[in-house]
C-alpha cells in the first residue's frame, strides 16, 4: 500500500495469518523436539535442536568473552567443539552424557562461588535445561572446525588512548569552525550548527530536502519536545502566524511547559533503568517514584547537566542549607538503586559485587558510554580500561551499601531530610516505638513461661510475685558475692566458700506481704562443687519447715527455680525463708527466693502485671495468682501491640526514599580474579579511569585522580571527575543524547558506546560544539534543545523529489532530509488518550496503592500519561512493550525498532485500541456529527492534517453506505477511527 494510504485492518490481518500459518508449516523439526529430549530423536532432530537452542544461547551468553575473537589470554574457548574439550584453566568444559560430571553444567547452575557463569546473571531455568538435554544425548555439535589461530586483539593500548576521538579533548573553537562550511556555495542557514552538516552535505553532493509544511513541523516538533500531539487549536493558530519569528517563539512555548519534563525524563529513565518493583518474586519499591519524579522536575527547570550527574551520583554526600535541596539531592542517588539484582543470593559478597557491576555498567554507559563491566573478569578487549581501573572505580562505589543483608537481600531506605519540629515529632513516635517493642518482647517471653533473660542474668523486675534478692537479704557470716556461674536474679549471687559450718545464714524476708497462701520458691545455680543438701527453712503461719535442696542439679523450673512448696501466711505473722551452711556437703549458694500467690489476684496485682506500680507496703494489696497473671499479661501484650501498630502506621508517613548507607570503614579492593569474590588477586587504590587522566591534564595543572581527603576518592570525587569540564567524554555522551532524541539518530549511532567498537561521529566538529556549548552555557539542555530544533537540519521535509541521496547516503547519517521517527510506545498510547478525550494529566506523586507487596498481574488501566503508570518489571504493559518499550531491567540508550506482526494485530484488536476509539466517537457523535467538517477535524486531530480526498471517499462510502443522509453509525466511527490511528500517518513523524 502506498505511504499516504490507510492501513487495511483485514488485509493485515490476513497477511498475519497466512505467515504464521506459514511458520508453523516450516518448522517440523522444532515441533518433533518438544515431544522429548535429544537423546530420544533422530539425529537431523539432535542438530536442530543445537541450532535452534544451543547455539542462540552460546552466541548471546558466552561467545562475549569465550570466543576466538574475544578471548585473548588462553581461556575457554565456547566457539567451537575442540573450544569446549580441550577446555581452559581448568580443564575440559563438557563430560559428553554427564552433565553433573561437566563444568559448564557447574557454572550455570551456579554450584561454585568462584565459578558462576555467565558472571552478570544466572541463565533462565529453560537454558539450563537446554544445556543439560544437550550434553546428556551426546553434546552434538557441528562446529567440527578447530578454531582459528585468535586474531591480533583490537584492543587500544592504554598509553595510545588518545588514538581515539573520544578519549582526545574537546576540539577547540578554531578547530571546530575548520569543520564549518565558508563556501558561500553551500547556502548554510541562518542557525550556526547547520553550517557544519551543510559542509558534508555539499561536499558528498547530496540533495537538501525543503522545509517541512507547517502542520507536519508542528506535529513533529510537539511530540520531539512535550510528546503529544499538537490539537485542532494549535494546528490552526500556528498556520494563521505571520510572524518572521513565529517558529520559534511556539518551541519557546513547549520548552516552558511542564509536559517538557515529562517528555525529556522518559527518554532519560530508560538510561537510568528506572522501575518501581525487582523482577525476583516481584518485589515492589514504593518509593523508586520519587526518582521519577526528580527527573521530570530536574528537565522541567533546565538544571544544569553537571548538576545532574551530581546528585545521582552523590546527592546525599552534597551539603544543602535549603531542606527541598537537601531532599531532592536524596533522592537522586536512587540512579545507584535501580538495578535489578537478584536479592536471594546467598552468598552475600558475591551480591554486593554484582550491584556494583551493574552500577558501574550503568553508570559507564549513561554519562561515560563506556562499557565499564567488560572489564570485571579481565582488562577490557577492546578498550584501554584495565582490571585494575574498573576495581579502582568499584572500590569507590563499596563504600557505600545499597543493600540490607538478610536471608533475602533488601534495598536500603532513609528518612528524607523534614524540618525540626517534623524531625523531633517522629523521633519522639521511633522512641516510643522502641520502648513499646521492648515491652512487648518481655511480655511475650514471660508468656512463653521464659524469665527475661540478658546473658542469663534474670531481671527482677520482669518476674512475678514478690521477689527478695540476696542483695536485700540479711546474711550473718562471711558470705562471698559471686556472677561466674550462670544463671542468677539480680547482679550476683552468694556462696558460702565452703568453710565455717553452721556459722552461716541468709535470711529472705518481704517488707510486707498480703494474708493468704503461697508458693515459695528458691532460685540458685548448679555446679560439682555445690552442695547436695543445703538446708533450707521456711518460717510460715504453721511454722517452720526444713528442706533440703541439691544445688548439685540444674533447678526444674525454668532452669532457674526449686519448688519449696506452698505456705500460709498470716497478717503480721512469720513470713521469712532462711538458707544455711549447716551440715552442708559442698557450697551453699544463696541467690533470691519469690513467693507466688495461689489466691485470686485483685486490681492492684494486675495493674503490677500491666506495668504499673504496685505499692506492696500497703496492707490491703493481694499478690497475683500464676493464672490471673497470665490473663492480665495478656490483656497488656494485645494493648501493647495494637499500639505498637499504630505507631508504626505514624511511621510510615515519614517520607522515605531510597538511599544509601555510609560503610563505617572503607577500604580499598583487591582485583576478582575472573570476577570471583573468592580468588583475590592485589589491592587497587581507589581511583578513576586513567585513560581520560593524559586528556584531563593536558588541559589543566591539576591531578585529575586526586580525591577529597587522605582515604581516598569517594563518590562526591568521582560525580566531580566526571562533571569536569576537562572530561572528554561526559558532555560529548549528554551532547550526542539530546541530538538523538530531538533528531532521530545520533551524531554517534551508538549512543551508549564512545569506545573503540562503537561508532565515530558523522560530524566531530558538530559533536563538539554541542558539548563545548552545553558547557559554556552552565549546563542548559533546554537551551541545547532550542539550538537543534531551530536549525534547518531539523525543519527539513522527510522526502525528496529523486532518490539520489538515498543511494549516496542510505542511512542518511549526513541529515539532507529529515529522518522520519516512529512514535515510540509511550507517546503513542498517549496520543490516543488524547485523542479520546481520555487522557488525565497527574502532579506526579506516588501511584501505587500503598501495601502492595508484589507486581505480578498488575492492570495498568489508569488514563495517565505513560511516564505514570508503575514501571513494574514482571508486569509491563502489553501494548507498550510491543512497541518497543525498552526493558527497564538494563540501561538503555537507544530503543530497539522492531515491525513485528504483532504490532498490527494489538492495533485491531487490543481492548485500550478498541476502547480509546470508542471513545473518540462517542466525544466527536456529542458534538453533533457533521457531514462537511467532522471527518476533517478528526483527521486533524489524529493525523495533524485535512483528510486527501480519497481517503474521504473511503470513508464516506463505509459510513454512508451510500446514502449520505443516513445517520452515522457511532460504532462505524469507531472503527474509521481505529483504521487512522492504526495507520502509519499516525504511528509516525514525517
Amino acid at each position: 500500500m502506498s505511504r499516504n494510504s490507510l492501513e487495511k485492518p483485514i488485509l493485515a490481518l490476513a497477511r498475519v495469518l497466512i505467515a504464521w500459518v506459514l511458520g508453523i508449516g516450516m518448522s517440523p523439526l522444532f515441533a518433533q523436539q518438544e515431544k522429548g529430549s535429544p537423546s530420544s530423536q533422530s539425529d537431523e532432530a539432535v542438530l536442530s535442536f543445537f541450532e535452534s537452542r544451543i547455539r542462540p544461547l552460546l552466541i548471546q551468553h558466552c561467545y562475549e568473552c569465550h570466543a576466538v575473537d574475544t578471548e585473548s589470554n588462553g581461556g575457554l574457548l565456547l566457539d567451537s567443539r575442540e573450544g569446549w574439550s580441550h577446555g581452559g584453566d581448568t580443564g575440559p568444559a563438557i563430560v559428553v552424557g554427564k552433565p553433573a560430571e561437566s563444568l559448564l553444567m557447574q557454572a550455570v547452575n551456579y554450584e561454585d562461588p568462584r565459578l558462576k557463569m555467565p558472571p552478570d546473571g544466572k541463565l533462565s531455568s529453560q537454558n539450563i535445561e537446554d544445556l543439560r538435554k544437550w550434553i546428556e544425548s551426546g553434546a552434538i555439535d557441528p562446529r567440527n572446525a578447530a578454531p582459528k589461530t585468535a586474531k591480533k586483539s583490537k584492543s587500544l593500548p592504554l598509553d595510545e588512548a588518545d588514538k581515539h576521538w573520544a578519549y582526545r579533548p574537546l576540539l577547540s573553537q578554531a578547530e571546530r569552525l575548520q569543520g564549518r562550511s565558508s563556501d558561500s556555495n553551500t547556502q548554510p542557514s541562518s542557525s550556526s550548527l547547520d553550517a557544519f552538516v551543510d559542509l558534508q552535505i555539499a561536499n558528498s553532493k547530496l540533495e537538501v530536502a525543503p522545509a517541512a509544511s507547517r502542520s507536519i513541523l508542528l506535529r513533529r516538533l510537539k511530540f520531539d519536545l512535550i510528546g503529544l500531539p499538537p490539537t485542532i487549536e494549535e494546528l490552526a493558530e500556528f498556520e494563521d502566524e505571520e510572524a518572521p519569528d513565529a517558529y520559534e517563539r511556539w518551541v519557546d512555548r513547549f520548552l516552558a511547559s511542564p509536559r517538557f519534563g515529562e517528555r525529556m525524563a522518559r527518554r532519560w529513565l530508560d538510561v537510568a533503568r528506572y522501575a518501581e518493583s525487582y523482577s525476583l518474586r516481584g518485589f515492589v519499591m514504593p518509593e523508586a517514584w520519587r526518582y521519577r519524579d526528580y527527573c521530570i522536575e530536574a528537565f522541567s527547570s533546565d538544571m544544569p547537566w553537571s548538576q545532574f550527574v551530581r546528585e545521582q551520583i552523590a546527592g546525599d554526600l552534597i551539603p544543602d542549607d535549603d531542606l527541598n535541596g537537601r531532599r531532592r539531592k536524596q533522592v537522586a542517588v536512587s540512579f545507584l538503586l535501580l538495578g535489578n539484582s537478584n536479592l536471594e543470593e546467598q552468598d552475600k559478597d558475591q551480591l554486593d559485587m554484582d550491584v556494583i557491576d551493574e552500577q558501574l555498567e550503568t553508570l559507564g554507559k549513561a554519562f561515560m558510554g563506556q562499557t565499564l563491566g567488560c572489564a570485571r573478569c579481565h582488562d577490557h578487549k577492546f578498550d584501554p580500561i584495565p582490571t585494575r581501573d574498573y576495581y579502582a572505580l568499584a572500590g569507590i562505589l563499596k563504600a557505600s551499601t545499597v543493600l540490607k543483608h538478610e536471608n533475602v537481600s533488601k534495598w536500603v531506605e532513609v528518612p528524607l531530610a523534614t524540618d525540626q519540629a517534623t524531625d523531633r515529632h517522629f523521633q519522639e513516635i521511633e522512641k516510643e516505638r522502641t520502648r513499646i517493642q521492648s515491652e512487648v518482647k518481655k511480655l511475650e517471653k514471660q508468656m512463653k513461661g521464659a524469665n527475661v533473660v540478658t546473658g542469663n542474668v534474670v531481671s527482677i523486675e520482669s518476674l512475678p510475685g514478690i521477689v527478695v534478692d540476696d542483695s536485700d537479704a540479711k546474711k550473718i557470716g562471711d558470705w562471698n558475692s559471686s556472677a561466674s556461674v550462670k544463671t542468677y536474679v539480680g547482679e550476683s549471687y552468694l556462696h558460702d566458700g565452703a568453710t565455717k559450718r553452721g556459722e552461716k545464714t541468709v535470711t529472705f524476708e518481704p517488707k510486707a506481704i498480703p494474708p493468704g497462701t503461697y508458693e515459695i520458691r528458691l532460685s540458685h545455680s548448679q555446679g560439682e562443687n555445690r552442695a547436695s543438701n543445703a538446708m533450707v527453712r521456711v518460717f510460715s503461719a504453721d511454722g517452720n519447715t526444713v528442706h533440703r535442696v541439691n544445688q548439685k542439679v540444674a533447678p526444674p523450673i525454668d532452669g532457674l527455680w526449686t519448688s519449696l512448696g506452698r505456705f500460709r501466711f498470716e497478717k503480721d505473722g512469720q513470713a521469712f525463708v532462711m538458707v544455711s551452711n549447716e551440715d552442708a556437703n559442698g557450697h551453699v549458694i544463696a541467690d533470691a527466693v519469690q513467693f507466688l500467690s495461689v489466691e485470686p489476684a485483685n486490681n492492684a496485682s494486675i495493674a503490677k502485671a500491666s506495668g504499673d506500680k504496685v505499692d506492696l507496703n500497703n496492707s490491703t494489696s493481694k499478690v497475683v495468682s500464676e493464672s490471673d497473671r497470665k490473663a492480665a499479661m495478656e490483656n497488656r501484650l494485645k494493648e501493647m501491640k495494637g499500639i505498637a501498630k499504630k505507631l508504626e502506621a505514624e511511621l510510615e508517613q515519614r517520607p522515605k526514599a531510597m538511599g544509601l548507607q555510609a560503610v563505617a570503614d572503607p577500604k580499598d579492593i583487591a582485583i576478582h580474579i575472573r570476577g570471583s569474590v573468592h580468588s583475590l588477586g592485589p589491592v587497587v587504590p581507589r581511583g578513576f579511569l586513567q585513560l581520560t587522566n593524559k586528556c584531563m591534564m593536558s588541559a589543566g595543572s591539576e591531578s585529575a585522580t586526586k580525591g577529597s581527603s587522605d582515604q581516598g576518592p569517594n563518590r562526591l570525587d568521582l560525580a566531580d571527575w566526571l562533571v569536569d569540564d576537562r572530561h572528554p567524554l561526559t558532555t560529548r555522551v549528554a551532547a550526542n543524547r539530546v541530538w538523538y532524541w530531538m533528531m532521530g539518530e545520533g551524531l554517534v549511532d551508538t549512543v551508549d558506546n564512545f569506545g573503540t567498537t562503537g561508532n565515530p561521529p558523522s560530524h566531530p566538529e558538530l559533536l563538539d560544539e554541542l558539548a563545548s556549548r552545553l558547557i559554556e552555557r552552565n549546563g542548559s539542555v533546554k537551551q541545547l534543545v532550542r539550538d537543534i530544533v531551530c536549525s534547518a537540519a531539523y525543519r527539513r521535509s522527510c522526502e525528496l523529489s529523486t532518490g539520489t541521496n538515498s543511494e549516496k547516503d542510505p542511512e542518511n547519517r549526513l541529515y539532507g532530509v529529515a529522518h522520519r521517527k516512529r512514535l515510540d510506545a509511550e507517546s503513542l498510547r498517549d496520543a490516543m488518550l488524547q485523542v479520546s478525550g481520555q487522557l488525565v494529566q497527574l502532579p506526579g506523586g506516588k501511584q501505587i496503592a500503598s501495601g502492595l507487596q508484589d507486581d505480578f498481574g498488575y492492570k495498568h488501566s489508569h488514563p495517565c500519561r505513560s511516564i505514570y503508570l508503575p514501571a513494574f518489571r514482571n508486569s509491563m504493559p502489553d501494548l507498550l512493550t510491543t512497541f518497543d518499550m525498552a526493558d527497564p531491567s538494563v540501561g538503555i540508550g537507544k530503543r530497539s525498532r522492531t515491525t513485528v506482526a504483532q504490532q498490527a494485530l494489538v492495533m485491531l484488536n487490543h481492548p485500550m485500541v478498541l476502547e480509546q476509539s470508542r471513545y473518540a466517537a462517542s466525544k466527536w457523535m456529542d458534538r453533533g456529527f457533521d457531514r462537511d467538517t467532522t471527518l476533517d477535524a478528526i483527521a486533524m486531530e489524529v493525523w495533524g492534517r485535512p483528510m486527501r480526498e480519497a481517503e474521504r471517499t473511503k470513508i464516506d462510502s463505509y459510513l454512508f453506505q451510500g446514502n449520505r443522509d443516513k445517520p452515522v453509525d457511532a460504532k462505524r466511527l469507531s472503527t474509521v477511527i481505529q483504521s487512522m490511528i492504526a495507520s502509519l500517518d499516525f504511528r509516525y513523524l514525517d
